[in-house]
Order: structure tokens, then C-alpha cells, then sequence
């Protein structure tokens, strides 16, 4: 593989990615047909195999990293080499993987092997049209019956592949094909699919496939949690456009409006189609809400809703330009015993606090300069059990971080000078970021508003609120933090890291 990275690397390629018709792999035994579609993961070919029997052969083409010579593939540089390398091999691993998935639903694969320097899988052929045809119009239209039969099949296919620890985090109408023969959905395209690793699930690849209108929130940052919940996002919002004939709003316009205040701009389903169940329309609704910890966990809680095993208030219909509450915060985070520490001395400002706003944030300066001791002092803190901390331990962690804390009424500074400002206006506290060191990790710019913490749909509304998130996530191992920031007239994704310093 490192002499065709040498080859390629110096042999201009132009855009011709696909194998020719007629192209043999695997020493004869398949013989490609014709080119039927790609992603960022790889390419998907109709193709013979040496029984004459059609298939689908699935290329591992990850176009970020690799170029094809000839029908030899290979990384785009020797600086992409060990990039393209593990994509191959994660490629390898995931197909024999998924060819362990066994549902009448679930495309079978039953044939992974390496050639052309790359990996491939062969997969069964279905022939018929996908889900979105059928709303799009090039295919017969779906009736009531039959889309909740088709849900209900696909839960089933989907609760083998969570049993198996897997994520497809790719479903969409176009990624559920109809079979002509036997009508039954089948979900296909595990391109993007990925084992849940520790930490439930925290995301480790740096591929991502994003489809506006059925991605959860979530696959818009990379290295955000991703669990059962995320697909569910994706199966109900692929449901939504078949029973609207319309395409979800993204969840990206979603959380910005909600974070600005203006409401959630996607109506829901219940109260508005009524060939449907009430039940199996508040499930969908309840599956698409932009907050994961707010959704549907898992295909267990769908099929108890479905049942009535559930019992949930009726879902409000509401205009899109309604404003509405605020989401609600979860339980307060409760920190270690706070010792007396020497008193922080107050840079002067230009006009002074009002006396409440005041109180509460000298009040708050021991916990800040305890959050600063921690991040600076990680040998004091015990992951997930900060309440047994020793108040000795932390009195010395904040006394030694007090001259790498400077705290003006309202500004916080945590370790390597990132520094937020937290400022009341009409509509309530703003957190905006006032400086951001050269070099540091992330994408926040000076002048960022801070609206909502995206794992978990905390709103930035109060002075302290920034600091109870990075006090708690720090102590449950999070070093990297996604927020929902408005920067000039748009709204959009930043983060930032926290590394271990002192």
C-alpha cells in the first residue's frame, strides 16, 4: 500500500473515482455492471458474481483520505496514509461485523475481502424503490396502514442492530428500500455505521455522514455523544416526511431557533392526521425532540408508547413563531465541600453591579476558583465521586489557582486564558466569549454568545451556568464542549477543549 501512496502521490487523477463497467474482483468472482451511487465512506456498484447471480458491492472509498491509478487505490498524500490505513481497516472489521447481522429487514452481507489495495463487501441485491420515491412520486404512494406496518418493521430491524452494539447513523427514506417481490422494508447502507463505544457511545471517527432534515443535532459536532436515540431521531424524522409528504426542518434550524427563543419551527405530528393512532403519532414526535435526553432512549420505550404503556401529556400544537419556555436545566450539580479560601480581590470596573448581581458573584468566586484548582489539579479530583473529595485537597487546589484566576464581577477565566464575560441584558444573562488565546483548541471566536450547551440542552441564562456545566462535565471526564453560539447574525456549532493542566 505505501508504493501505490507513492505512485498516486505524484500522478495528477483528475474526478474519475468509480471502477469501469466491467471491472473483476476478487480474481474473477465479481464483475462490476454499472456505478449506483457513493458517499464519504465509499462507493456503491451493481455487479455478477460468478454464479450469475445480481449483487451489490459496496467499495471502501473514503474520499477525504484516498485517489484511485488504474483500479489501484491509495492514499492522497503520505501525510493522508495513516488516515486512509484506518479507514481500510475499520472498513474490514465493520463489514465482518455487520455480516453477522441476521434479520429478514437488514440487507444480508455475505462476502468481505480485500482487493485494489482497499476493502469490499458483497451484499444481497433489492430490487425495488426506496421510501423516498414514494413520497417524491416515481413510486406508488404509501397508505396509513401500510407506513405504520413499515415503522413497526423497521423498529423490529433496528432493535437487532442496537443488540448487536451497533449505530447505523445513516437512516433516511432513500436508505429503506421496498422489495418488489415480497414488499417488505429493508434497511441498507451501513456505510456510516459504527460501533457504541464506551462512555456511551462518545463518537471516535472523524467521518461523518450528515443528512439535513433526519441527522439528530448531535451528528453536526463532531466527537458529540451518540447513542440509540440518535437513529431514532433519524427513523422518526424518515416516518415524518412519509406521513407530511414534507422533509423535517434540520435540527441545526431547530436549535438555533429554540436557542434564540423563538420556538421550535417543526410542528409536530399529533393532533393533525387523524388515519393515524394518537399513540403512534406522539411517539414520532417524541422520538424527533432536539435534546437527546428528551427523546425516546431506545426501541423498547417506542414500543411501550405504541402500546400505551407510557403514559404521556398530549403534545401542544404550536405555531412556529410562538416563543416558548426556555428548556428546563437538569438537577443541579453538587460540588465538593468548598473551604474557605483567601478572599479573591475585584479588578475595578467602570460602573458598578447592582448590589444583588454583585453578592451572587463574589459569592460564587470560591466555587469558580475551586473549578479552576480542579482543571489545573487533576490529581485531586476523583472522577465521579467529587463529593468524597478531601476539603483539605480542595482548599489547596483553589489557594494554588487563585493567581491564575482573575474574576471582575463578571468575567471567568479558566487555565490557558479562555475567557468568558457573563453581562445582564433585557432578555436575561448573556455568556459571550472576551478573549480566546492564540493557539488554542476550537473553534469559539471573541464575540461569541454562548446560548446552549448542545450535549444536553442547558441554556446559558444565568451567571453561573457555564460554570456548573464545566464543573460537572470536567468531573465525568469531558474535556471537549459543544455549544450552540450565536456570532454575529447567525447561529451555529463551536467548541472548545479543556486539556489538564499545572
Amino acid at each position: 500500500m505505501t508504493a501505490a501512496a507513492r505512485k498516486i502521490d505524484n500522478i495528477d487523477l483528475g474526478n474519475n473515482d468509480e471502477l469501469p463497467p466491467g471491472s473483476r474482483l476478487l480474481f474473477g468472482q465479481f464483475t462490476i455492471e454499472s456505478f449506483l451511487n457513493s458517499g464519504g465512506f465509499g462507493i456503491v456498484y451493481l455487479a455478477r458474481d460468478s454464479l450469475d447471480r445480481r449483487v451489490v458491492i459496496k467499495e471502501c472509498y473514503p474520499s477525504a483520505f484516498c485517489r484511485r491509478v488504474g483500479t489501484t487505490v491509495g492514499a492522497r498524500s503520505r501525510q493522508q496514509q495513516d488516515g486512509f490505513e484506518a479507514a481500510v481497516r475499520s472498513f474490514m472489521q465493520e463489514a465482518v461485523t455487520l455480516s453477522k447481522l441476521d434479520h429478514p429487514n437488514i440487507v444480508k452481507v455475505h462476502h468481505v475481502f480485500e482487493d485494489n489495495e482497499t476493502a469490499y463487501m458483497a451484499m444481497d441485491y433489492i430490487d425495488g424503490p426506496d421510501l423516498l420515491q414514494t413520497v417524491e412520486g416515481s413510486a406508488r404512494p404509501l397508505t396509513p396502514k401500510e407506513i405504520i406496518a413499515h415503522l413497526t418493521t423497521m423498529l423490529d430491524a433496528l432493535d437487532h442492530v442496537h443488540g448487536q452494539g451497533l449505530l447505523h447513523r445513516d437512516i433516511s427514506p432513500d436508505n429503506i428500500l421496498l422489495d418488489k417481490t415480497t414488499g417488505r422494508p429493508i434497511l441498507i447502507d451501513f456505510g456510516a455505521s459504527r460501533k457504541e463505544v464506551t462512555r456511551k457511545s462518545r463518537a471516535v471517527s472523524g467521518l461523518r455522514v450528515v443528512k439535513d432534515g433526519y441527522s439528530p443535532q448531535e451528528f453536526y459536532v463532531h466527537g458529540s455523544k451518540q447513542a440509540p436515540y440518535s437513529d431514532l431521531y433519524a427513523l422518526a424524522a424518515s416516518f415524518y416526511h412519509l406521513i407530511t409528504g414534507e422533509t423535517p426542518k434540520t435540527s441545526q434550524e431547530r436549535l438555533s431557533s429554540i436557542a434564540g427563543r423563538e420556538g421550535d419551527p417543526l410542528r409536530p405530528l399529533a393532533g393533525r392526521f387523524r388515519a393515524y393512532p394518537r399513540e403512534f403519532l406522539l411517539a414520532i414526535d417524541k422520538a424527533m425532540e432536539i435534546f437527546p435526553r428528551d427523546r425516546l432512549q431506545s426501541v423498547a420505550e417506542w414500543r411501550a408508547m405504541l402500546d400505551g404503556v407510557v403514559d404521556l401529556p398530549p403534545v401542544t400544537v404550536r405555531a412556529p413563531s410562538q416563543p416558548e419556555a426556555a428548556p428546563v436545566a437538569p438537577a443541579p450539580f453538587r460540588p465538593a465541600p468548598i473551604v474557605a479560601a483567601s478572599p479573591v480581590e475585584e479588578a475595578a470596573t467602570p460602573a458598578p453591579a447592582a448590589k444583588g448581581s454583585r453578592d451572587l458573584l463574589v459569592s460564587s468566586a470560591a466555587a469558580v476558583l475551586l473549578l479552576v484548582g480542579l482543571l489545573s489539579l487533576p490529581g485531586l479530583l476523583h472522577i465521579g465521586d467529587t463529593e468524597n473529595a478531601a476539603p483539605a485537597a480542595a482548599a489547596a487546589a483553589a489557594l494554588e489557582a487563585k493567581d491564575r484566576l482573575v474574576l471582575v464581577t463578571n468575567i471567568l477565566r479558566l487555565p490557558g486564558g479562555l475567557t468568558f464575560e457573563m453581562a445582564e441584558t433585557a432578555t436575561g444573562t448573556e455568556t459571550t466569549v472576551s478573549a480566546v488565546p492564540p493557539g488554542a483548541a476550537g473553534s469559539l471566536a471573541v464575540g461569541d454568545v454562548l446560548l446552549v450547551y448542545t450535549p444536553t440542552g442547558e441554556t446559558l441564562g444565568t451567571a453561573t451556568a457555564l460554570r456548573d456545566i464545566l464543573t460537572r462535565e470536567f468531573t465525568n471526564g469531558v474535556t471537549t464542549y459543544s455549544f450552540g453560539i450565536r456570532r454575529g447574525a447567525s447561529t451555529m456549532n463551536a467548541e472548545f477543549q479543556l486539556g489538564v493542566t499545572g
